[in-house]
């Protein structure tokens, strides 16, 4: 049983097909879609709001806000054309507000797990709760890098006198300043860098500068010269306190000499990071190391088709033929992709799958030139019925009835229908044969992929000719001989729809009508032996149908010595056109196999169009 039902399913798909579908995850009506820097998240604007979506298109989120680039999997939002930050989202979607807040130091991001921000009493170390992590006044602090910020503050906070430098740490760490066997106080520390990729900073104590390693926590003079190895000449700042400070529009800069000729000037970005030391021989940059972009896999590809329109293939193979304006993005099964000037984002469902079906997954007899039948589309019941529409173009044969279509959704699962009239393709043999019907198929204003809808089909002859051997006569070479024809009627048919010709090849012959079923047939000067002629019967848009005779002529001889007298004859044979069988390819045989007993050689199937001709 199981093998008879494995055959029927095999034999329905092969007068079927089917596909996947896409569908819109995110519909088309952004003004934009792109994928978050730094985090898994993708975003659109629409209307003055933004959108977090994740990336299987779950939506997360929305703002009137703008939503920075991520950093450590947290979003910050800031009103727009301003520099107020109104709080931050989670790469999941969940949102902190914070109130009375401004960009610090051009740096609205999370950094070492904090952010740092201006409110109206000073600064605030935000965590990622959104609470304020570290208490305390500091004129001035910068942001946290490899752990460490770099913050200004006071021997009396109350009256702002004798201001130094100290590090705060994300990690519990007593930093303490030492050269050789001096340890400084903190009020000593007159500047201290924010720490750079490199684990280094530069601070000021006691006039002189400095490279600190922060991993180390060591401090090493700095020289005014590659060659210079003499340490009373380490560089030292021109002026006393902070003086030695010049704030410029973009950068720091902290001026120091060694002597009166070799002068030093460290530059600082506003996140107050060193860029660039200028020496008397030499410069030095140092570049921060920015953020890899994140690179996300995809089985989906864009492709540029005509006209300057965009499709979608899948590992090769094309899932959403040319029809948009663009294509942003793809990543694993989805792809972002712009429709009629508005953006959303596919994803090509793999467990969405639809089926094509013509006269009911049943071979096709074609006896005239028309064959009237229906096709089917066959959605799923998460598809819509009333969300799809199909069509077959009237050049291949198929004129679809569209006042005839029957849309209807159910339960088990849903399906179009339209009445159509199939033309019989062009010497369309006697033999069961594939034909096929290129379907267009939208589905919610998405174009599908255009199928090949194949179906098994014949031209059925419903015409024989037979030989009345009762009216034959030969006469000095010349025959004459009577056929009937014989049809199949169903209701419906016209009466004898057809015109009947005769061909001898090079023999002159002759067809005389002597009713609508019966013909006579002359032939002249028979060539002794075996004459072939052609009886074909021709209904309008329909292959011949073609019913071959042979004659054999026997020559009267008379009596001679060595033979006797022969008498003149003529035998008439009917033929017929069998199919020759090509052998059932690889996947066949498997198939075969697999049905073992329960299958039964259909001869009509896997047919050639070749012939051999067989007497009867």
């Amino acid at each position: 049983m199981k093998k008879t039902l494995f055959l029927i399913f095999s034999l329905l798909l092969s007068l079927s097909a089917g596909a996947q579908i896409s569908r819109w995850v995110i519909r088309p009506q952004y003004d934009n879609l792109r994928i978050a820097q730094g985090a898994p998240i993708i975003l659109g604007d629409s209307l003055g709001n933004t959108i977090m979506w994740n990336m299987e298109a779950k939506r997360l989120a929305m703002t009137k806000d703008s939503i920075l680039p991520f950093a450590e999997d947290m979003g910050v939002t800031m009103a727009k054309g301003t520099d107020k930050v109104t709080g931050f989202f989670t790469t999941e979607g969940k949102f902190y507000r914070l109130d009375d807040c401004r960009v610090a130091h051009d740096m609205p991001y999370f950094s070492d797990g904090y952010l740092l921000l201006q409110g109206s009493y000073g600064y605030r170390i935000i965590n990622k709760k959104g609470k304020d992590a570290i208490q305390g006044y500091y004129d001035a602090i910068y942001p946290f890098k490899n752990g460490f910020s770099a913050c200004m503050t006071y021997e009396n906070a109350e009256k702002k006198k004798n201001p130094y430098f100290i590090y705060l740490t994300t990690v519990e760490r007593n930093i303490e300043f030492k050269y050789g066997k001096k340890t400084f106080d903190p009020e000593d520390v007159q500047f201290l860098s924010s720490i750079g990729d490199n684990g280094m900073g530069i601070a000021v104590i006691k006039d002189k500068v400095y490279h600190f390693n922060s991993n180390t926590l060591e401090l090493t003079p700095v020289l005014p010269t590659l060659d210079e190895k003499n340490l009373k000449r380490q560089v030292e700042v021109i002026e006393r306190d902070d003086q030695f400070l010049i704030d410029m529009q973009d950068s720091i800069i902290i001026r120091a000499k060694s002597n009166k000729s070799q002068h030093v000037r460290f530059h600082f970005n506003p996140r107050l990071v060193l860029t660039k030391i200028v020496y008397a021989d030499r410069e030095e940059t140092f570049e921060e190391g920015s953020a890899l972009e994140t690179v996300y896999p995809s089985s989906m590809q864009a492709v540029k088709g005509e006209k300057g329109k965009w499709g979608v293939e899948y590992k090769g193979t094309t899932v959403l033929p040319a029809q948009f304006d663009s294509v942003a993005f793809c990543l694993n099964d989805y792809a972002a992709v712009c429709s009629r000037g508005k953006w959303g984002m596919l994803y090509y469902d793999q467990s969405l799958k639809y089926r094509l079906i013509m006269n009911n997954g049943n071979k096709i007899p074609f006896r005239h030139k028309n064959f009237s039948t229906k096709v089917k589309l066959e959605l799923p019941s998460s598809v819509s019925a009333y969300d799809c529409t199909f069509n077959i173009d009237l050049k291949y044969g198929c004129n679809i009835d569209k006042r005839s279509m029957v849309r209807k959704d159910t339960e088990w699962g849903n399906y179009i229908e339209y009445n159509c009239v199939l033309t019989i393709p062009d010497s369309l043999p006697d033999v069961v044969t594939d034909i096929h019907y290129p379907v267009e198929i939208t589905y919610d204003d998405i174009d599908l992929p255009t199928v090949d809808l194949k179906t098994k089909a014949w031209h059925y002859k419903y015409i024989n000719v037979n030989l009345d051997k009762s009216e034959t006569t030969i006469s000095k070479g010349d025959v004459s001989f009577t056929i009937s024809i014989s049809a199949e009627k169903l209701m419906g048919d016209s009466d004898y729809p057809f015109e009947v010709k005769i061909d001898a090849d090079s023999l002159r012959s002759e067809l005389i009508k002597i009713s609508e079923t019966r013909y006579k047939c002359n032939m002249y000067a028979l060539a002794e032996g075996v004459n072939f002629v052609n009886i074909s019967i021709h209904e309008e848009g329909c292959p011949p149908s073609v019913f071959p005779f042979e004659i054999t002529y026997i020559k009267p001889k008379q009596k001679t010595k060595d033979a006797p007298a022969v008498v003149e004859d003529v035998i008439i044979e009917k033929k017929v056109y069998v199919p020759v069988v090509i052998p059932a390819s690889d996947e066949e045989e498997k198939k075969k196999d697999e049905g073992g007993d329960d299958v039964k050689d259909n001869q009509d199937d896997d047919t050639s169009s070749g012939e051999q001709v067989i007497e009867i």
